[in-house]
């Protein structure tokens, strides 16, 4: 109810920006130099290939794997909140010689803003920006087509534990036991997996690279709305 009452009085469409553009700017210097052609590559083995299909990046940053997507030959769409990333990904998909789509809102809207699925939906490191953690799995859910697939890569909420203050560590241990969620929390191990299962799939691979971070390949069943 916080993060849904904080997004009305704050709309990118009004010039609102979460993001600060010195910050944007290194960031997207360091994730750029930074690319993981791993997770691309293993993202491009579950879904049998990028070309010809159509991916929405949600919550695409400053534009690298939409950028990526599109040079392996998938109809891309990017999709972040922040005018400032969108910027930097039009020079970088410019310079790349890449069309992509461009749209600029919460994740949370995307399909009301989009009106349509997709045949992958991307989803890295942002999840916890979600109003909530289930209603944004079901938003997740409700932007694939049928047959369709999903990769989430998302830190869990022993990320930073040490350096997290104690009104943070408050707010993370309400989304985990009570599934109130103020501000940003990152969700706890299990929980994006488990708000998938309450749909439809045709199969989901759960992977822990790192103690901290989660990643979810899941594929909606044939038959799924």
């Amino acid at each position: 109810m916080m993060n849904r009452l904080h997004a009305l009085f704050h709309r990118p469409e009004r010039g609102w920006d979460p993001v600060p553009c010195e910050y944007a700017r290194e960031y997207a210097e360091r994730v750029w130099q930074q690319f993981d052609y791993q997770l691309l590559d293993a993202v491009e083995r579950w879904t049998d290939g990028f070309a010809g299909k159509e991916i929405l990046d949600l919550g695409a940053g400053p534009g690298q794997f939409a950028v990526a997507f599109a040079q392996r030959g998938a109809l891309v769409t990017w999709y972040d909140v922040s005018r400032n990333y969108l910027c930097i990904a039009q020079q970088k998909a410019k310079e790349a010689g890449v069309d992509i789509t461009f749209v600029l809102g919460y994740m949370d809207e995307a399909p009301r803003l989009l009106h349509k699925q997709f045949d992958l939906v991307f989803n890295r490191v942002c999840f916890y920006y979600g109003w909530n953690d289930f209603l944004f799995a079901k938003v997740i859910y409700q932007l694939i087509r049928p047959g369709g697939y999903a990769c989430i890569e998302a830190n869990n909420s022993t990320f930073g534990w040490d350096r997290l203050s104690l009104t943070a560590r408050f707010r993370t241990w309400l989304n985990a036991t009570l599934g109130i969620k103020i501000g940003h929390p990152h969700p706890p191990r299990g929980r994006i997996p488990a708000a998938f299962l309450r749909y439809p799939i045709k199969q989901m691979l759960v992977e822990y690279p790192e103690p901290h971070l989660d990643r979810i390949f899941v594929q909606k069943a044939d038959q799924a709305s």
